[in-house]
């Protein structure tokens, strides 16, 4: 009776192996449908200011009205991260400049968060 097993019938990974890799897609995807979003969410806060920027009429609208206008656009495309402390609006060589930096916070895992920084947001706007 041969009791000795040839190697080249071993192939494959044991069930350790499997549940590591598992485990390690799984904290993966995690962590991209928390980061996701709020990426998906700069994008509409570009996308808010450059339809303010190609607007005529913005320019024309004293800072107050502009900030205004613009809360009620993030309100209306689901922007939560983005409040009225954010938006600086000011005026610089006949140009009025409007500026959204804002940080987002979403929680990970039990005390750990995702803290991403936005703070390239920025309009300007040709003061007539």
């Amino acid at each position: 009776m041969n009791t000795f097993i040839k190697k080249d019938r071993q192939s494959g990974m044991t069930y350790i192996g499997i549940l590591l890799i598992l485990i390690i897609f799984a904290l993966l995807a995690v962590v991209l449908v928390r980061i996701v979003p709020l990426y998906l969410e700069s994008f509409k806060v570009q996308s808010v200011l450059k339809s303010m920027q190609e607007d005529q009429e913005t320019a024309k609208l004293p800072p107050d009205e502009i900030e205004k206008r613009l809360l009620s656009r993030f309100d209306i495309n689901d922007v939560d991260h983005v409040s009225n402390e954010h938006i600086k609006i000011s005026r610089d060589k006949g140009k009025l400049v409007v500026t959204v930096n804002y940080e987002a916070r979403v929680p990970l895992f039990m005390n750990l968060d995702i803290i991403a920084k936005f703070n390239d947001h920025r309009m300007e706007l040709v003061v007539p």
